[in-house]
């Protein structure tokens, strides 16, 4: 029996609504379906009763598990459903589907106490995980037209069972999980067309099997896919094998910069200190000659505007000696500033030049004091990076292992 929490009974896609105690069913044709809510405690409840019952006392004394007997309507079956431990829920708000779960049924459910379903319409889940239910039980539901989902877990159907499996043309999902089943029970479902999730894990079916199957079921998924877990498998080992190899080298990278560089820290300290206050220098000194500059070309804009208005008089009195002679001085006058501006300028240029080399320098020398500091960090940082590279190596190896069969692969 089935010894999983009560937490196992929501595991479904669908909504699960459980009835309130106090309100019944308006269908007429299913009555009241018992109290939806109660019954999953009753089940549980029913369920650890005779695990303890079958425990502690003698054989002779436990209850005798109620017989299959004909039902004449979907009241009566709930009723007998519930007397074995098992239960029945509708599925939404809607109260449009139902379904049935037998995992915490007494022992001695069997095959024949399926037949109880067929009373009710609408089943679209049915759960028999871990219940002694054979392939015979399932003739009776392939007579479920309205079934979607079916639970097998750890039954024992096989390859038989599918046969009857192959009827129900509206399911869409199946658990086969440690079941008998292998590839030749898989061709039994090739026929079915609603089919999207299939769970197979635990059985007898290959990867051969299973790439038969999808090969007539496209958008069938099947869980576990020996092949394309392996795919995925080498992929991820691919990629985990790259980034190792990218880790490696950054770490070596980082242990060669702490070779070069950490000895040097004090050393590569100074340099920068010394090349900014050379940058420093530099810069002042520019700035300086940009103030000269900037005023020799004042002087020699000023001294130009004179040397034209003085030529501009002894022109207009070609006779006067004394405009002339101004005239002439006036030209001298512009012709020397501007000399002292040209040469004003070059001074400058070159200090800017220099000053440019000497920041370039100390940038550098900064960079080089940073590099030094920083490199013991950056290569703890390779080493982390590293160590997770061969973790994730590992566990892809791992991986790959388990999806080829060669260490056993936990479901």
């Amino acid at each position: 029996m089935n010894n999983s929490g009560m937490s196992n009974r929501l595991s479904i896609e669908e909504p699960t609504r459980y009835l309130p105690l106090d309100q019944p069913s308006t269908s007429a044709k299913f009555g009241c379906l018992k109290t939806g809510c109660r019954t999953l405690w009753s089940s549980a409840f029913l369920w650890a009763v005779s695990v303890l019952l079958g425990s502690v006392l003698l054989p002779s004394a436990r209850a005798e598990v109620p017989a299959y007997h004909a039902v004449e309507n979907a009241t009566e079956a709930i009723k007998r459903i519930e007397e074995l431990g098992g239960a029945v829920r509708y599925l939404s708000a809607k109260r449009d589907a139902l379904e049935v779960d037998f995992q915490f049924a007494i022992e001695g459910l069997n095959d024949a106490h399926l037949q109880y379903v067929l009373a009710m319409k609408n089943v679209t889940v049915v759960r028999l995980k871990r219940t002694p239910i054979t392939d015979a039980g399932l003739v009776h539901l392939r007579k479920v037209s309205t079934l979607r989902r079916l639970y097998l877990e750890q039954t024992a159907v096989s390859d038989a069972g599918l046969k009857h499996i192959a009827s129900m043309s509206k399911l869409e999902f199946l658990n086969l999980y440690g079941t008998k089943v292998s590839d030749a029970g898989l061709e039994h479902l090739e026929g079915l067309t609603q089919l999207r999730q299939l769970f197979i894990g635990k059985t007898d079916a290959t990867a051969s099997g299973i790439a038969a199957l999808k090969a007539a079921a496209p958008e069938l998924r099947v869980s576990p896919d020996r092949a394309e877990q392996r795919r995925r498998a080498r992929l991820v080992l691919d990629v985990a094998t790259k980034l190792l190899a990218t880790a490696e080298e950054r770490f070596a990278a980082a242990e060669r910069e702490v070779k070069e560089f950490a000895p040097r820290q004090e050393e590569l300290k100074k340099e920068a200190d010394a090349a900014e206050k050379q940058a420093g220098e530099a810069r002042g000194k520019a700035d300086e000659l940009k103030k000269l500059r900037d005023e020799a070309n004042q002087t020699s804009e000023e001294a130009e505007r004179a040397n034209v208005d003085a030529r501009k008089q002894s022109d207009a009195k070609p006779d006067d000696e004394a405009l002339k002679l101004q005239a002439e001085q006036k030209k001298k006058a512009a012709d020397e500033t501007k000399q002292r501006a040209a040469d004003v300028k070059k001074q400058f240029d070159d200090a800017q030049s220099q000053a440019d080399a000497t920041r370039a320098k100390s940038d550098m020398a900064k960079k080089m004091h940073e590099r030094a500091t920083n490199a013991p960090k950056q290569r703890d940082l390779a080493k982390r990076i590293l160590d997770a590279a061969r973790l994730r190596l590992a566990g892809a190896q791992l991986r790959l292992a388990r999806a080829q069969g060669r260490l056993q692969l936990v479901e």
